[in-house]
């Protein structure tokens, strides 16, 4: 079957007469209203937007009880002072059945200039027509205009709209829906408000810009020159609720105001905010200091006070050296009266210090420079001391740093199945007395000046003799307690002092208790490079106890080329003592045996005493004698060699001699390098 195309310049491909036909039959559709009249229409009919908007819109065409639509064309009209069109797409109308159909091109297209759209599609093809409803094309708009309405409307394409199929190709009456576009005016944002300095002086004619920070887009104020009034007017296409707006404000002088500003629904609602803005004058010139004052000192701390003209924060720069402040303190709330408070300083020390502020606009001013001196430490105390059982010693009570002492009365406290008191003496007071309890466990002490001033400096209440009463390694505390402490003055100013109390210990004679004395391994080659290897170190270990504690463990290496007092270790947890060692000095040899070096260890406890009874053998080889007989020859390379090859009566070996070659295994590279060593060969002079 031969099927007939359609031109592209009458869109369609038909002769004369159906042309004639087609003329004749779409004025018929263009002034009779049938029941079988198919539709094409605007969709939506109406739809209202804004300046700036995108707006889309469908031509459809619904057959209506009309058969076989094979082609359809239209052109659509426009107002171009309201809407630019800016895409035409083809729609599923002549390819829903899934056959093809093409665009005419031309004359399909846009043309803004003119007003209009032509749109021209046909199947292709022998196939059948589409029945029913569907979109013909897609078309979207770009709102330009500010206000108006733009009419939609259909027209024929060359006065062709719908086509049947072929072999007809006969208009299908039709009946054209057309819409419009209302463009309404966009609603107005205004931001306004006015521009002082902080003095409350206007800002007259000052720059003021907005910037929206999500949108990128600035908006300059409009202003005067004889008003601090802004006022900034946009609409609600260039900002939206929740934007972040930066406000920069400006004088002809330089000073800027920037602040940010997020817009809220409220606001929105509200077409608009005033925001008033306040411009900041630099401030040049700093506070003015008075009344510098040390306010309290104590034996660790100060308090500084001083005011300021203005407020400002608080700073005081001290150390002790003049000119040199290693230290600061700092308050930085702002305020006109200020106070410091210097602590953790140490007594009896003079401190150089000045005092400093800024005001809020970073203007700083200081002081000269003042000092002050920490009291002393004021101490009453009494020292440790011991004594074997049921022996006396003689300890002092003393006052550190006594300012004018005039009467001292305190309690020394102890445990009395551990330690008594026998006695007081030699006190430079003018008159000292004493009540002695014992069987209490306490002892009251009194001093005060009769004629003499105060005393000060290191002053001595009494010598005291203590009698150890306990058995050996107990100890008690030594308490003092203040009753009474004050000057000699006639006003009865008390002192404030420290009790720094002591211990008795009641000694024991017996040194510590040493066991278990281990090296392992128990013998070693000589560590002929100062470098141990493997295999040539020992694990020292011993066992030390005693009942007041040990103060420490050593063992004597000299006779292995070590330290004389070398320190041992406590292993935590437990009573053991070690220390890892390596030899450079070989044992003696007795009848071709090698003799153990005896290392000394010498354990001291806490009160001294010290138990050096004790050795730890330990036997140093020479490299290379795995036959033990106090030589290195040629038997010992092949001592070696069966060794490995487990020949019988070379099963006993002691690798840490044998492995000479220093790789930490023993292997026949060891011995080669014994007979090369043996031979004299050069480069094997040292067994490692």
């Amino acid at each position: 079957m031969n099927t007939k195309t359609i031109s592209t310049k009458g869109l369609y491909c038909m002769n004369t007469h159906i042309r004639q036909i087609a003329i004749l039959t779409l004025l018929m559709c263009l002034f009779v209203t049938s029941a079988l009249a198919a539709q094409m229409s605007v969709e939506p009919v109406h739809q209202e937007a804004f300046q700036g908007d995108n707006i889309t819109v469908n031509i459809t065409v619904a057959t209506e009880g009309a058969e076989n639509v094979y082609a359809a064309s239209y052109t659509l009209y426009f107002n171009n002072t309201l809407l630019n069109a800016t895409s035409l797409e083809k729609g599923p109308f002549l390819s829903q059945d899934g056959n093809p159909s093409n665009i005419q091109d031309p004359p399909t297209g846009i043309n803004n200039t003119a007003s209009v759209i032509k749109y021209g599609e046909c199947k292709v093809g022998a196939v059948p027509g589409i029945t029913g409803y569907g979109v013909l094309t897609t078309i979207t708009f770009q709102v330009i205009g500010e206000e108006g309405i733009s009419q939609l409307n259909l027209g024929d394409l060359d006065l062709a709209l719908l086509y049947s199929a072929p072999p007809e190709y006969v208009p299908v009456p039709t009946t054209l829906n057309n819409g419009s576009v209302e463009i309404n005016e966009t609603p107005k944002f205004m931001i306004s408000g006015f521009v002082e300095y902080d003095n409350e002086d206007p800002v007259l004619d000052p720059d003021v810009t907005i910037t929206n920070l999500n949108t990128g887009g600035v908006f300059v104020a409009e202003t005067n020159a004889s008003s601090n009034h802004y006022c900034i007017s946009t609409d609600i296409t260039h900002i939206s609720s929740n934007d972040a707006l930066r406000f920069n404000a400006s004088d002809d002088l330089g000073n800027v105001t920037e602040f940010d500003h997020t817009l809220t629904q409220n606001e929105m609602d509200a077409g608009g905010f005033v925001q008033n803005i306040t411009l900041y004058i630099p401030d040049t010139t700093p506070p003015v200091i008075t009344n510098v004052s040390l306010v309290s000192v104590t034996k660790n701390s100060a308090t500084i006070t001083w005011e300021t003209d203005e407020v400002s924060d608080s700073l005081v720069k001290y150390g002790t050296e003049p000119g040199n402040y290693t230290e600061t303190a700092y308050n930085a709330t702002d305020e006109t009266y200020h106070i410091i408070d210097l602590v953790g300083l140490t007594s009896n020390m003079t401190y150089y210090y000045v005092v400093n502020s800024s005001d809020p606009s970073e203007n700083p001013v200081q002081s000269a420079e003042s000092n002050f001196t920490t009291f002393a430490d004021i101490l009453i105390e009494i020292g440790d001391v011991g004594a074997l059982p049921g022996k006396n010693v003689t300890t002092l009570i003393m006052i550190r740093s006594a300012p004018n002492v005039g009467v001292v009365d305190i309690i020394l406290s102890y445990n009395q199945s551990v330690v008594h008191v026998i006695g007081t003496s030699d006190s430079d007071f003018d008159l000292m007395d004493v009540a002695i309890d014992n069987p209490s466990g306490s002892t009251r002490l009194i001093a005060y000046q009769i004629t003499s001033s105060g005393l000060n400096g290191d002053v001595q209440i009494a010598n005291v003799t203590l009698m150890a009463v306990g058995g050996g390694a107990e100890s008690s505390a030594l308490n003092i307690s203040i009753v009474e402490f004050k000057d000699a003055g006639p006003f009865e100013i008390p002192i404030p002092a420290v009790e720094h109390n002591g211990s008795f210990t009641v000694w024991e004679a017996t040194p510590p208790a040493v066991l278990n004395p281990t090296a392992n391994p128990s013998s070693i080659p000589e560590d002929t490079d100062f470098y141990p290897g493997w295999g040539e170190t020992s694990q020292l270990n011993v066992t030390v106890t005693d009942e007041s504690g040990v103060e420490c463990v050593s063992i004597n290496l000299s006779s292995i080329g070590g330290l004389p007092d070398r320190p041992m270790t406590r292993i935590t947890g437990t009573d053991t003592w070690t220390a890892t060692v390596n030899a450079s000095v070989g044992s003696a040899l007795y009848n071709e045996s090698y003799l153990a070096h005896n290392l000394t260890v010498s354990a001291v406890d806490v009160l001294g005493n010290v138990n050096m009874s004790v050795a730890i053998p330990l036997a140093v080889m020479l490299n290379g004698d795995v036959s033990e007989n106090g030589e290195v020859t040629a038997y010992d390379s092949m001592y070696i060699r069966k060794h490995i090859l487990g020949l019988p009566g070379f099963e006993m070996m002691n690798d840490r001699i044998g492995e000479v070659s220093g790789n930490g295994v023993v292997s026949m590279y060891d011995v080669m390098y014994l007979a090369k060593h043996v031979s004299v060969e050069p480069g094997f002079e040292l067994l490692r």
